[in-house]
């Protein structure tokens, strides 16, 4: 078992559900689902193994989370493309960073985005190797979201949701900006 898959274990135990993706060219990721009551976060948490042997250098690499409520089981495939590709570069993206899809990111939302932010307040980094991988949280956006956060920045995008109460963790929710 890898030293994702164990740190994962140690922190939310056995996952209620696994999902295994690999490419044409033999590059391996799976994605682990924790239901509300297993990961105490209050919402459904997915989190991929393999992105850090896609992404980075041997110094510093990656893995995705996403916490949303309802579950919404078939975000895997959107994971497994984020897992495989980043925001595009192959290096570790950057908070704020964004990674639009050609398809809606599960069947019951019209988002295709994800912002990639910050994750170590939920999944603290890991060194393994001399190789420090962190934890970044994936945030669901809809177009006119990340037009928004394109003209004005992702605090302002933070700050946008606060000020709104966007539940952006809502996996049912609606666009939240209108207008852009």
């Amino acid at each position: 078992m890898s030293v994702i898959a164990n740190y994962y274990l140690n922190k939310y135990g056995k996952p209620e559900r696994e999902a295994e993706y690999i490419t044409q060219d033999g590059r391996a990721v799976e994605i682990y689902k924790w239901t509300e009551e297993q990961c105490g976060e209050g919402v459904t948490m997915y989190a991929t193994i393999g992105a850090n042997e896609n992404l980075g250098d041997d110094q510093s690499s990656c893995e995705f989370f996403i916490g949303i409520t309802p579950a919404a089981d078939d975000i895997v495939e959107a994971l497994a493309e984020v897992a495989f590709d980043g925001n595009g570069t192959n290096d570790v993206p950057s908070s704020g960073d964004t990674i639009t899809l050609a398809f809606n990111l599960w069947p019951k939302t019209k988002a295709k985005s994800f912002m990639f932010t910050d994750g170590t307040d939920i999944i603290p980094p890991l060194s393994h190797k001399n190789k420090n991988i962190k934890f970044i949280q994936l945030v669901p956006l809809f177009d006119e979201e990340l037009i928004y956060k394109k003209k004005h920045g992702e605090e302002a995008l933070w700050k946008y949701f606060e000020v709104k109460e966007v539940a952006y963790w809502n996996s049912l929710r609606n666009n939240s900006v209108k207008g852009v």
